[in-house]
């Protein structure tokens, strides 16, 4: 269950679009969709999401809380379904790159067309590398595939994630953005 959390809390800073030119900045809801052909690896994040569903509301409150002091905030609906909100700032818009919190990730961002960006990163913590792609709908949506693989235990794990995001508002209210590393 440690790496399938990791690798969603992986995903939903990911899932910002890092080439987006005309972004919104303010507060961004991004809808998750995961999925793997590995048995164990599907096993697994149906465990960690009837785990949430069924946590109790403190610890519940508490999980919350400590994804919000890092910039994101998860939620859990019917079905297990995951959904998160994060906060993107004018400057993390105009940096084009991932909120990687942290680690040692590094990106490669490749327009394509437009609206459309290929992605690639690799990270030595958590280990894990993913490509995919980006596409920027609108000021207010955009849509991503990512192919991650990731090591637990000395076994590789391979996780297909769709994400749409969408804009909510210029208020982020009480979430703070993520802190993003500085540029070098």
């Amino acid at each position: 269950m440690k790496i399938t959390l990791a690798l969603i809390a992986l995903g939903a800073t990911l899932a910002l679009p890092a080439g987006a030119q005309t972004m919104k900045p303010g507060l961004w809801e991004m809808s998750h969709n995961v999925s793997s052909s590995d048995a164990q690896m599907n096993a697994a994040m149906a465990e960690m999401q009837k785990q949430l569903a069924a946590m109790p509301p403190e610890q519940r409150k508490a999980m919350q809380q400590m994804m919000e002091r890092n910039g994101v905030q998860v939620n859990v609906g019917p079905g297990g379904a995951l959904s998160s909100r994060m906060c993107m700032t004018k400057e993390m818009i105009q940096r084009k790159e991932f909120p990687v919190q942290e680690g040692d990730c590094k990106q490669k961002v490749t327009p394509v067309s437009g609206n459309r960006m290929k992605v690639a990163f690799n990270c030595g913590k958590p280990p894990a590398s993913g490509e995919g792609e980006i596409v920027v709908d609108s000021d207010t949506s955009y849509r991503v595939k990512m192919h991650i693989k990731s090591t637990d235990g000395g076994e590789q794990r391979n996780v297909d994630m769709d994400v749409t995001g969408k804009w909510l508002g210029a208020d982020c209210g009480n979430l703070r953005p993520i802190s993003l590393p500085q540029a070098k």
